[in-house]
């Protein structure tokens, strides 16, 4: 489904929200999210996802599952969640997905924020029933943000540090992960470095890092240690790598920016990533 305003722009517009209005979505505005869950299915790994749209109501009234207040959420009557089958990047394409629903959410004037670590799966699990080896590495709430933040939801950002990214020159690299690269090294491509600077992820550890080459952008994962796995299936770092690769890909499509994910490990060793992850070749077309 294509954007109607700019993603650049929603990209930056957008922000966790934790606190909603108790208001009910109409006819129309659930059709157009259905559609929408329905039209996003398929990540660049190749992994299918369905996510559905659940109304606490209902969950609770079909499926004897009270949907809780999740990481302090309040007011929020509906839920989107998904599951996936366990594999190989499964994990980077909910992440993708699901970024690149909620940036679609935004553009709807409705507020999302990432459940990573502070949910019940097995809650979500009983209501979508998609079978035992299915995982659900992350949800999001959604709906009407209330106007004003509370000063709980101002205390969770301010402890985890939400409104503050790191430097370029931690992130984004030229040829080796000795030199960084600098806005003018990467030319057109700018924008959307800076897009997957200004991406989310769980607890806004910012696991990315892009170096690039003269054929391609290469997404490697810096680890933090101990953190963000889930049992043996559920990883949120390389969440946060779908959710980088997807902020990059849409920014590109917007600036008309020609390039392609491919599997093109250059072997660039280095004490500042741990994992490859995957290229984006910009000599190929979209």
């Amino acid at each position: 489904m294509k954007f109607e305003t700019s993603v650049i722009e929603l990209i930056k517009e957008r922000r966790s929200r934790r606190s909603y209005k108790p208001t009910n979505f109409d006819t129309a505005l659930t059709e157009k999210i259905n559609t929408l869950l329905q039209s996003i299915t398929t990540g660049p790994f190749g992994n299918r996802i369905l996510f559905s749209l659940i109304e606490k109501s209902l969950a609770r009234e079909n499926h004897k599952v009270k949907l809780g207040t999740y990481g302090f959420i309040s007011g929020a009557n509906y839920f989107i969640a998904g599951q996936v089958e366990p594999g190989e990047h499964a994990n980077e394409d909910y992440g993708y997905l699901l970024e690149t629903i909620m940036l679609h959410l935004t553009a709807l004037h409705l507020g999302s924020c990432w459940l990573g670590g502070t949910f019940s799966r097995s809650d979500f699990a009983g209501i979508l029933d998609g079978g035992i080896n299915m995982i659900i590495p992350a949800v999001t709430p959604v709906g009407f943000a209330t106007d004003n933040t509370p000063w709980r939801e101002r205390l969770i950002r301010r402890g985890a540090k939400a409104d503050s990214r790191k430097e370029w020159s931690a992130l984004f690299f030229n040829d080796t992960f000795t030199k960084p690269i600098t806005q003018d090294d990467a030319g057109d491509y700018a924008v959307p470095l800076e897009m997957v600077r200004l991406a989310p992820s769980a607890s806004n550890k910012q696991p990315w890092r892009i170096c690039k080459t003269p054929e391609a952008f290469h997404f490697y994962l810096k680890r933090t240690p101990g953190y963000g796995k889930f049992g043996k299936d559920v990883d949120l770092q390389k969440v946060d790598m779908g959710i980088a690769m997807s902020h990059f890909e849409l920014a590109c499509l917007e600036l008309r920016l020609k390039g392609k994910w491919v599997q093109s490990n250059m072997g660039i060793s280095s004490t500042e990533v741990d994992e490859y992850c995957v290229s984006w070749n910009n000599l190929m077309d979209l």
